[in-house]
């Protein structure tokens, strides 16, 4: 019999992505608070377009944000996170990002510097 190294039992824990009861409920009302907060409102055609070119963007800001993170402090400080601590973290920040755009639209409105749509 082979015995198993160190390295290849880590890979084969690695592969292995357990979503906790706690992730799921936390990957699905973080999703919901940046899919609520990027919801737009206008001309149907527009709002629809604008609303998922919303949810698009924080995504896509949570996801690289957290692997330029990840990226930039791997090494010195020596962690290596899972695929459902990356999904948790970039979800988390989508909706931090959503809930900020949605502040920040809201104030541009409020003091009228919301420039006009051609």
């Amino acid at each position: 019999m082979k015995e198993e190294t160190e390295k290849e039992r880590l890979n084969s824990q690695e592969d292995k992505v357990n979503f906790t009861g706690k992730d799921k409920k936390t990957i699905i009302a973080m999703s919901i608070v940046a899919v609520g907060f990027s919801i737009r409102g206008g001309a149907f055609p527009g709002c629809v377009s604008a609303t998922l070119l919303q949810i698009a963007s924080c995504f896509i800001y949570g996801f690289g944000l957290v692997f330029l993170f990840i990226g930039m402090t791997k090494k010195t400080f020596n962690y290596n996170p899972s695929k459902v601590q990356i999904i948790r973290w970039a979800v988390t920040l989508a909706a931090i990002f959503a809930f900020s755009e949605m502040l920040h639209e809201g104030y541009l409105i409020l003091t009228d510097q919301l420039p006009v749509k051609k």
